[in-house]
């Protein structure tokens, strides 16, 4: 799929504003040259996505798990190299929604030289197309969550404590213990991000699950935290003028920098008065 077709045809309309452009402009072009290397998007949470033969093979975003944390999730095994690029696959897909989900700044290319001994055919990768459509869909189903990824954090409402304290209707729906591993998280100073790093879990996957329990009133978002007040003023100037510090002689050490000058000769004027009432005591 060429780059014009994709973008003139409104088939992104999630990944169309202006800051994410650039970003869609570099991964069609790198598919259309078959670039290999890294492109760096600055941004927040930004991430880095490695290329091979024009295909991503790797997604590293500080915004969602990685291959990694997400093999770590406890029940979860790889029994070989097909469920190997499953996960690879549904980390790449997270990181590019993560990256995408936040604050895009721009991009750069580094170009990497190939892993000694790692043959190009090792990881087919996904195709950058196939990926930018996915990831448009995620931030499209998204679109009005109410929710951001990372810079919201979550808090219980009555009704989440209720369900975490006991059985209920709540438990018992379908999904009900994936739910309940978020609830048990939610202390007003997690976000999606990182409730989906302590689960090694899907950024996405929890997103959806945050959306749904807002819409059940089960979790909220924490208000923003305000700046402290600078502390107030003393009513009386002189409380205030007691509160200086005391200047002492010689404090500053002006005179280890400028010596003062030393005493200067008397004058003529003031040595003739002088010799003239010497002589005026003479017999």
């Amino acid at each position: 799929m060429t780059t014009g077709p994709l973008v003139e045809s409104g088939a992104l309309p999630a990944l169309g504003r202006e800051s994410t452009r650039e970003l869609v402009r570099e991964l069609l072009n790198a598919a259309t040259s078959g670039h290999t290397g890294l492109l760096r998007v600055s941004g927040e949470p930004g991430g880095d996505l490695h290329f091979r033969l024009g295909h991503i093979v790797t997604v590293d975003s500080p915004g969602a798990p990685g291959v990694r944390e997400l093999l770590s999730r406890p029940g979860r095994s790889c029994a070989g190299a097909a469920d190997m690029r499953v996960v690879v696959l549904m980390a790449a897909l997270d990181g590019a929604f993560a990256i995408t989900a936040g604050w895009v700044a721009g991009c750069s290319w580094h170009d990497l030289p190939e892993p000694a001994g790692q043959p190009d055919t090792c990881e087919p990768g996904v195709e950058p197309a196939r990926l930018l459509l996915e990831t448009d869909r995620r931030l499209t189903a998204l679109a009005h969550g109410r929710v951001s990824p990372h810079r919201n954090h979550l808090v219980l409402t009555d009704s989440g404590r209720a369900v975490l304290s006991g059985p209920g209707s709540e438990l018992e729906a379908p999904g009900s213990a994936q739910r309940q591993e978020i609830l048990l998280w939610v202390n007003g100073r997690r976000s999606c991000r990182d409730i989906a790093m302590l689960l090694c879990r899907s950024l996405y996957a929890v997103t959806v699950e945050v959306v749904r329990m807002l819409d059940a009133d089960l979790i909220g978002i924490a208000a923003p935290e305000r700046a402290q007040p600078p502390a107030a003023e003393t009513a009386h100037s002189g409380a205030a003028r007691s509160m200086l510090p005391r200047r002492h002689r010689g404090a500053s050490g002006i005179n280890d920098t400028l010596p003062p000058r030393p005493p200067q000769p008397a004058t003529r004027g003031y040595q003739r008065t002088a010799i003239v009432r010497k002589s005026e005591r003479t017999p």
